[in-house]
């Protein structure tokens, strides 16, 4: 099932604090991505995003694993992706994110408008090519 709007679902953040999802993603387009931090092709998008969206201060990444707190700090700060204000990391270890969306692998990664509303989605690897078009579209969207 995919959320057309932003799924309403309660996560930890770094700071070990419930957050919202629905309550962060709001005035600017969004990329959730469903990640972790063993996966080769979530280490090589993690480089690849934070080479290419590393100036982009128009658009809020969210990462979100199954893993504790501490893995996912570690792969933040192992890709730099920790001191980017439009990059936020968060612990989902209930898994509430997987069964909402009933992922079953990694990477996920779905761009929403900034009203909230899906745009695009790629499970599996996406290519910095396509999640820039996806990207594009949200921001074309929200305009």
């Amino acid at each position: 099932m995919l959320f057309i709007e932003f799924p309403n679902l309660i996560i930890k953040n770094l700071d070990g604090n419930n957050a919202s999802l629905r309550n962060i993603t709001t005035d600017i387009p969004s990329v959730l991505i469903y990640f972790n931090s063993s996966c080769p092709i979530c280490q090589s998008e993690a480089e690849l995003i934070e080479s290419k969206f590393r100036a982009d201060t128009l658009t809020r990444f969210l990462w979100v694993s199954s893993e504790s707190l501490e893995e996912v700090k570690k792969f933040a700060a192992h890709y730099s992706l920790d001191r980017l204000d439009t990059h936020r990391f968060y612990s989902d270890t209930l898994f509430r994110l997987a069964n909402a969306f009933r992922l079953t692998g990694v990477p996920a990664t779905f761009v929403y408008d900034a009203e909230g509303n899906l745009v695009d989605y790629t499970l599996g690897a996406v290519s910095v090519s396509d999640l820039n078009l996806s990207i594009q579209k949200a921001h074309d969207r929200s305009r």
